[in-house]
């Protein structure tokens, strides 16, 4: 009987029955579980890496530039020559949306820590939305509650997936309906179930979200500044310097500390703090080195009403 219930169960009713088995875990077993998924894509983590850095897949043990229509991977969003297009839901049908998003969070990482990466699922009220980026590619995941919700059963749980080459695009979002893998619709049920208590977390591939929410103004702006290209700079900082009532501020001594900025490697704001005389304010946001967020345009309704 318990076999036949397993078999009738759906993958959201999968999802929810595994939330409350977490929900009914002790934090120490929270933990211990956390620890072992950590050091599996610590493992796993350092297999792509060498792999990677030798031009191979270390999913399909192939050269990133090689292309086999019978045997799809997902390094064919590298776009190695002869993959076209209508080779996408071959690659999706063998990889699921989580998998594909975990490779390519880690090629991003490959070329810079966090700001190749922009996750704004949660403050724009999706399941998933993140943009990708690497070298001349950006690779944009988007899952929207209505698309998760199989647009009220006109659909099924699917995904939409836009490439950009060289800042042209190759994929557009509303190219595809992916469908969800299985497993892929249980687990983001589950996450959604907890409320936050269990994350969809990817090691070694953080977006600049999740770099924000482990710092703070503070860390950035005592942060050293180096002597990289600014206009790849994660942070951007904006410092507004009043003088206190009854006093002014000398362009003298405002000329020295952007002098003592440039020599000391630190940041103006964090010397402002000391001016004397003046109240000093510091705002930290998104540098210009940071991958802009693609845009996802609602979608069009055909003549019967339904979604494209």
């Amino acid at each position: 009987m318990f076999a036949i219930f397993q078999a009738m169960e759906t993958d959201q009713q999968k999802g929810e029955r595994l939330a409350r088995l977490f929900e009914g875990m002790t934090e120490q077993a929270r933990d211990e579980f956390t620890a072992r998924q950590l050091a599996a894509t610590d493992r796993q983590h350092i297999q792509f890496r060498d792999a990677f850095r030798q031009g191979i897949c270390y999913l399909c043990d192939e050269r990133l530039d090689h292309f086999q229509e019978r045997k799809p991977c997902v390094h064919w969003l590298l776009r190695p020559l002869g993959f076209r297009k209508k080779h996408l839901p071959a690659m999706t049908a063998a990889f699921g949306m989580m998998q594909t998003q975990s490779w390519l969070r880690w090629v991003a990482s490959e070329g810079a820590f966090a700001r190749n990466i922009t996750d704004t699922a949660e403050e724009n009220g999706y399941v998933v939305q993140i943009t990708i980026r690497y070298d001349v590619y950006q690779w944009s995941i988007s899952c929207g509650k209505s698309d998760f919700a199989g647009h009220g059963n006109q659909n099924f749980p699917h995904y939409h997936l836009q490439m950009w080459i060289d800042g042209r695009p190759f994929i557009s979002y509303g190219d595809f309906h992916i469908r969800l893998h299985s497993d892929e619709v249980a687990a983001l049920t589950a996450i959604q179930a907890t409320g936050g208590m269990v994350k969809s977390k990817f090691p070694h591939g953080e977006s600049f979200e999740d770099l924000v929410a482990s710092t703070t103004a503070e860390w950035v702006i005592d942060a050293p500044v180096g002597e990289g290209d600014h206009a790849n700079a994660p942070f951007n900082i904006s410092t507004v310097m009043i003088a206190k009532p009854g006093t002014t501020m000398s362009g003298d001594d405002l000329y020295a500390m952007f002098t003592k900025a440039r020599a000391s490697k630190v940041t103006i704001a964090s010397l402002a703090r000391e001016f004397p005389d003046a109240v000093t304010e510091s705002v930290v946001s998104p540098g210009p080195g940071v991958v802009e967020p693609a845009v996802r345009t609602p979608l069009r309704r055909t003549s019967k009403g339904q979604a494209d």
